[in-house]
């Protein structure tokens, strides 16, 4: 029984001395293996460890989408960076020819740009803020108004909070601009429009 115990012991020993190893030496397999057990958090954690290591922006990118709506500081750090490095259209084009133009209409880039000014609109304390919020939505989204674009997206955040005032500036900025009045325009506009006038 002592053997049998002393045994465990070792086991268990190797086994958290190996986790803390694979840890250090390799963070994207952590990240694989901890999103597959559903670690969303932990999996970021790791994804952005490798991201500074290696620069690989898929990783960068992992970690921003992972942290979306758990820890908005991190992913807005995530994000400003992603955005600004020059490679991230090369990601986004990567990243499109991966996926099948339904699972994302406004395309990969739309999508991240969507996230992130939702993100920033959530963190923001002054109307500045969310005027860049919106001003960074308007600038990603397609005048063809696709499923799911950067606006679409700040706007439903928008109604969800029942933010009013916001609401009726979104909506300037959606009649002042030439975007296409499809059903995604008037389904948006007609939400909207009730936020505003409650």
């Amino acid at each position: 029984m002592k053997t049998a115990l002393i045994t465990l012991g070792v086991v268990l020993v190797m086994a958290v001395a190996l986790f803390g190893v694979v840890s250090l030496c390799a963070p994207a397999l952590m990240s694989d293996f901890t999103y597959s057990l559903g670690l969303d958090a932990v999996s970021a954690d790791y994804a952005l460890q490798e991201y500074r290591s290696s620069g690989d922006l898929v990783y960068l990118a992992r970690a921003f989408e992972r942290t979306c709506g758990r820890d908005d500081a991190q992913a807005e750090e995530c994000f400003d960076l992603l955005y600004a490095d020059e490679g991230f259209e090369g990601l986004c084009a990567a990243r499109e020819r991966e996926l099948p133009a339904s699972a994302l209409p406004a395309g990969y880039r739309g999508y991240i740009a969507g996230l992130g000014a939702c993100v920033k609109y959530r963190l923001a304390d002054t109307q500045e803020e969310k005027e860049a919020a919106l001003l960074l939505a308007a600038a990603e989204t397609d005048a063809a108004f696709p499923a799911s674009n950067p606006l679409y997206r700040l706007a439903l955040e928008a109604a969800a909070k029942e933010d009013a005032a916001f609401s009726q500036r979104l909506l300037s900025a959606l009649s002042d601009a030439s975007y296409a009045h499809n059903s995604h325009y008037t389904n948006i506009v007609n939400i909207l429009q009730e936020v505003a006038s409650e």
